[in-house]
């Protein structure tokens, strides 16, 4: 019996012959997209039986795989002749052996959402390939949430290259259909009542993975969680939550009872006190003099201090006056004729420091402004490596080599704005910041116009999560 007649329900076998359809007729790349155990792999899988006169290549994506893999996996399927790059972006890889290729050939990438973005843009590009008496059919699968942020990331001029297949929740009557199918298979007669498993097939959404998990609660019951404990380990818990309890209970009456000591022995030298100032007013001052008497004092002698002041101060006018100094100096030492110094160099200190006010070295000037350019390029370069949490940037090249690299900002000198992210093994020349997708296009096309490169891909920050800008320009390869 054929697969389709074997397994597949109406529905899903409408959706195939659909599918069967795009793939002889449609030029586009093909996305199968439903929620998780909506059938997408079953579906491709009947896709590829159907397609019999096709060399297929099926893989299901892995969660952080890596683009190489990726197209190493598919290349190897494809070809009989193992010797091919896989670094080479795969419809430049293809055009290269297209000679080796099979005249009708079938890609498949299931759980495409995993993939790096880089290789749905190769296949949306392979896809609208047209290769001498070679014919390339390429059909992922991926959940609808996932396509809708995508292709609100591709230009409109890519929109129409991609074509979405949508897998529709199952009707209640093939889902009841599909329920009892599976249990006469089971060859197993539980006692549900029919009423009950339409009620809960009804509070499902209408995937074949919900029917088949109520199959297997209805023949297994509910899966045991609590695993039950022995005996001896209950009383060992048990005995270890006793001893912690008695020992935080014995530690706390026994800081109670420390403060409580203390409490009392303050009080009763307070109540000491009290009793002896009531008796002897004079027991404060005894009480003073004990402790100032292993003090000495010594009173200075203000009037003679004075008289050194103004002397040291007189000394210092003449030293002053007998050099070529400015008026500036002059007039600010003769406006302080009672600077409070005891030492000349004190005075000096004064001295120096007003002339500094008064007179501003160029010197200093020139280092503040340099520290002050020092502190500007230091921001922006903490600013460059920071990425912004919205908005939307231009993406102009994907490389692995330095080499390319350096050719990539060659040709882009003079552009405003460009950085370099990295990305796992590449590296990822980006330009620009905009607010929005329209602000975005329109740079875009003045850019190609003006450098002449190919059109950039517009990314949205947010999707940008894993990539590193760089605070310079990174001279040697990833290792």
């Amino acid at each position: 019996m054929p697969f389709t007649e074997s397994t597949l329900l109406p529905s899903q076998d409408a959706l195939l012959q659909r599918l069967l359809h795009l793939s002889t007729y449609g030029q586009q790349l093909m996305v199968l997209t439903g929620e998780d155990g909506a059938g997408k792999t079953t579906l491709v899988t009947a896709l590829l039986s159907e397609l019999e006169q096709h060399s297929s290549a099926l893989v299901m994506c892995p969660k952080h795989c890596d683009s190489a893999e990726i197209r190493r996996k598919v290349l190897v399927q494809l070809l009989n002749d193992p010797v091919f790059d896989d670094e080479i972006p795969l419809p430049e890889c293809l055009l290269s052996v297209s000679d080796s290729l099979p005249s009708e050939s079938c890609i498949v990438l299931d759980d495409a959402h995993w993939l790096p973005l880089e290789i749905w843009a190769e296949c949306i590009v392979l896809s609208q390939m047209v290769l001498p008496g070679k014919s390339i059919k390429l059909l992922m699968t991926a959940p609808a949430e996932f396509f809708s942020e995508l292709t609100e990331q591709l230009p409109e001029s890519l929109l129409e290259q991609v074509i979405a297949v949508q897998i529709e929740p199952l009707e209640q009557p093939e889902r009841e259909g599909l329920y009892y199918t599976l249990l006469s298979r089971s060859e197993q007669h539980p006692f549900t009542p029919r009423d009950i498993v339409k009620n809960r097939l009804e509070m499902q959404q209408g995937t074949p993975k919900e029917v088949v998990d109520l199959l297997n609660l209805s023949l297994n019951g509910e899966p045991e969680t609590l695993v039950k404990r022995s005996k001896l380990k209950a009383i060992i818990g048990l005995s270890a939550v006793i001893i912690v309890a008695l020992l935080a209970s014995w530690l706390f009456l026994g800081s109670s009872t420390n403060k409580l000591n203390q409490a009392t022995k303050k009080i009763e030298f307070a109540a000491d006190i009290e009793a002896r100032f009531s008796q002897d007013d004079s027991f404060l001052e005894a009480y003073g003099a004990k402790i100032l008497d292993k003090h000495v004092f010594i009173k200075p002698n203000v009037a003679k201090q004075t008289e050194i002041d103004k002397r040291q101060i007189q000394a210092l006018t003449q030293a002053q006056a007998k050099t070529p100094q400015s008026n500036t100096i002059t007039e600010t030492v003769n406006a302080y004729p009672a600077i409070p110094a005891t030492k000349f160099d004190d005075a000096k200190r004064v001295i120096g420091e007003t002339s500094k006010v008064d007179n501003v070295n160029e010197h200093q000037l020139d280092s503040t402004k340099q520290l002050a350019s020092e502190i500007t390029i230091n921001a922006n370069v903490v600013d460059h490596t920071v990425k912004p949490a919205k908005g939307y940037t231009l993406q102009l090249a994907s490389v692995k080599k330095i080499k390319s690299l350096n050719n990539m900002l060659l040709a882009l000198d003079g552009v405003p704005q460009v950085r370099v992210a990295r990305y796992k093994q590449r590296w990822i020349v980006l330009n620009g910041h905009f607010d929005n997708r329209k602000m975005a296009q329109e740079y875009s096309a003045k850019l190609v116009a003006n450098t002449g490169i190919s059109e950039p891909w517009i990314r949205s920050w947010q999707n940008l999560g894993e990539y590193q800008l760089q605070e310079v320009i990174p001279t040697r390869e990833i290792q």
